[in-house]
């Protein structure tokens, strides 16, 4: 099970044996139905977790009732509401999972003791916000010089198998569309 995460610190900084192993033992592994609400808006997010195996997302609603994806996770990636989990002050978004999900879970107690214990971590967590940074202000910028058309061909190039295992609506949501014109789109871009 936590094999997959042992590679994924091993990409940022190289662990010995038994720093793999005493790192892996600040995680908790938690298994979640599909379709779980597991941080609600305006609860405190206790946690920063490692997709092993599902899909969740990460969304909000608005003050019509509108659900706004902001973004998916799948195997391999993280997810938390990380202002709420680091400043421990109610969230913004929620989280639900997708598909059935496991996780290996951080609470912020275990990453403070983590980062003591192996304080080389510290980098593999820079590197991630950066990279979370940077994805989000890449995303921002598609959605204000880009058509519908050309984020959801943007969508489709970047995450190939995400578009595969969520339903469309959520897509939709995602994109900043409706249900419907995500529907043109997708019969569009078949044409093309």
């Amino acid at each position: 099970m936590k094999n997959e995460l042992k590679k994924y610190l091993e990409r940022f900084i190289k662990l010995s044996d038994n720093e793999a192993e005493m790192a892996l033992e600040f995680f908790e592994y938690q298994k979640f139905p599909k379709n779980t609400l597991i941080l609600r808006s305006g609860d405190i997010c206790n946690f920063e977790a490692y997709i092993k195996q599902g899909c969740a997302r990460e969304f909000f609603t608005d003050h019509k009732g509108n659900e706004h994806t902001v973004e998916f996770a799948i195997e391999d990636w993280w997810i938390s509401e990380i202002n709420s989990f680091e400043k421990q002050v109610p969230s913004q978004v929620s989280i639900e999972t997708l598909e059935e999900t496991e996780m290996l879970m951080l609470s912020l107690e275990s990453k403070k003791q983590l980062l003591q214990a192996i304080p080389a971590l510290e980098r593999m967590f820079r590197i991630m916000m950066q990279r979370h940074v940077h994805a989000l202000k890449k995303r921002l910028l598609q959605n204000m010089s880009r058509n519908a058309m050309e984020r959801y061909q943007m969508f489709l190039e970047q995450y190939p198998t995400v578009v595969q295992r969520v339903p469309q609506y959520h897509i939709a949501s995602y994109l900043g569309i409706s249900q419907e014109f995500l529907s043109k789109l997708r019969k569009r871009n078949m044409d093309l």
